[in-house]
């Protein structure tokens, strides 16, 4: 691909960004064998819209210094004719209403939901950098609704709210996402399950009872813990997935499968406590709970991965797009 100017892009262009040095974005080009972190729409005059901390805005591309020295990939859809109001439209919608709470675009959220939906046994390193990455996940997000901070949009990482921008479009806006880089295994893993498929099935084998957690998601109080800066967890991370154990797997324990269900507990009741938040799958959650004689948050969190979406999945993984510039900033 060659060069393009950015007066060249088209309205509702999708907007994927290489990553930066961090090791967070390290970590999720690391898992998802990627080359891109971010996710965006472009708007029109330079302008781009997109999901950040600490709420949907817009930016002018050359004057953000977050964009300077990184590659940007621009995929269009191949759809003749485009009309690309639709998708600004609900982008602008999103825009509009109250602050989402950060939490829903810090990296570290993207990167604990790359986790879960990864096929893989994690050994004992990853399992310990796993358990504090959902336990700090799950005290930002009960902190953050303890202020009274009720969230106006329902919870979305960036390239979830550009899929979702393209969804609210209507009839053939959809994205087709073929199958996914992040379900892909890691690890060697017998029974060719997602991490989060483990926990449910380590909760269901063993009776688990998961202690000091309220089981219907309204009252759910998480005990303060020290809480390590995003990059001092990712850095733990990286270090244990590219260790010499890493071939070693183990069984899912209490430890994790307690993390994996704080975490989801938070998230079901920041969902539930959206404004705008998404009732079919609440319901669906609900549904999958009792079906599986399993808590809302867990149920929650396998509903979820459904309408999971990662940057590399916008980039390579979708029928429907084409790239049609590389633009170094």
């Amino acid at each position: 691909m060659m060069n393009f100017d950015v007066d060249q892009l088209q309205t509702a262009d999708i907007l994927l960004f290489s990553g930066k040095k961090d090791r967070t974005s390290q970590a999720i080009m690391w898992l998802t064998n990627s080359k891109v972190t971010h996710a965006a729409l472009y708007q029109d005059q330079g302008e781009i819209i997109e999901e950040t901390p600490p709420s949907v805005k817009t930016y002018k591309l050359g004057s953000d210094q977050r964009f300077h020295g990184r590659e940007i990939y621009v995929n269009r859809l191949n759809s003749q004719p485009f009309f690309p109001t639709p998708v600004i439209k609900a982008a602008t919608t999103y825009l509009n209403q109250e602050t989402p709470p950060p939490y829903a675009q810090n990296n570290l959220y993207l990167l604990g939901l790359i986790l879960l939906y990864k096929k893989f046994q994690p050994n004992i390193l990853i399992k310990r950098v796993m358990i504090k990455i959902y336990k700090s996940l799950a005290t930002r997000i009960i902190d953050y609704i303890n202020q009274h901070k009720s969230p106006g949009n329902s919870p979305m990482i960036c390239s979830q709210f550009v899929f979702q921008c393209y969804e609210d479009a209507g009839e053939g806006y959809h994205l087709k996402i073929k199958k996914a880089s992040w379900k892909e295994s890691l690890l060697v893993n017998e029974n060719n399950l997602s991490v989060v498929e483990q926990v449910i099935s380590h909760v269901q084998r063993n009776s688990l009872t998961l202690q000091g957690l309220n089981q219907t998601g309204v009252d759910l109080d998480v005990q303060n813990i020290p809480l390590q800066t995003e990059e001092e967890l990712a850095q733990e991370l990286l270090e244990a997935l590219k260790s010499n154990e890493v071939g070693t797997t183990d069984e899912i324990d209490d430890e994790l499968a307690v993390a994996v269900h704080e975490f989801g507990q938070a998230a079901y009741l920041a969902e539930s406590r959206a404004e705008n938040n998404r009732p079919v799958m609440l319901e669906k959650s609900n549904e999958l709970a009792c079906d599986l004689n399993i808590t809302p948050g867990l149920s929650f969190l396998k509903i979820k991965e459904a309408y999971f979406v990662t940057p590399e999945d916008l980039l390579n993984n979708c029928d429907n797009l084409v790239q049609v510039c590389v633009i170094k900033m």
